[in-house]
């Protein structure tokens, strides 16, 4: 994450921070990132869901391609429609490939929850990142003014 600050007040304010940050951390440890855990995870449960869930969606549609994965929101029964509709010249017993295309869309769906649960977790983990990164390692920050960086986070 990076911040950007835009003028001399912001600047000094910044350093103000940090003191104030190493101080906090000094006397109360990681009772700062309870709290924002707290936030994110009890009070606004619904939002963050619903931002969790609309990031994972992108992140899907952009590894999959907005046609490439033809599970999402369809059934069992529709897929198979679609694909025999799309694949009428077919030289192939129409029982024998309507199996196959139960098969292939059983592997698909399987293997997209897959991905739609490994995703969610990465989700959750960068979101933590970041208030964790804000709130409690602010010094793991980027932080450029007037186009030089005056902190920069150089990860060993």
């Amino acid at each position: 994450m990076k911040i950007i600050l835009e003028n001399e007040m912001e600047k000094h304010a910044w350093q103000i921070m940090m003191a104030a940050h190493y101080k906090w951390e000094k006397n109360h440890g990681d009772m700062l990132r309870n709290q924002m855990e707290w936030y994110f995870n009890d009070i606004y449960k619904e939002e963050t869901d619903a931002l969790i869930n609309k990031e994972v969606t992108k992140r899907l549609v952009d590894d999959y391609g907005p046609d490439g994965l033809d599970v999402i929101g369809v059934s069992e029964e529709m897929y198979v429609a679609l694909e025999l509709f799309h694949h009428q010249d077919i030289d192939m017993d129409v029982e024998e490939f309507k199996t196959e295309l139960v098969e292939e869309y059983r592997e698909l769906k399987q293997q997209y929850e897959q991905d739609k649960e490994w995703e969610a977790w990465d989700v959750k983990d960068e979101l933590k990142s970041i208030y964790y990164n804000f709130f409690n390692a602010p010094e793991e920050l980027t932080v450029v003014y007037n186009g030089e960086v005056i902190q920069e986070y150089k990860n060993d």
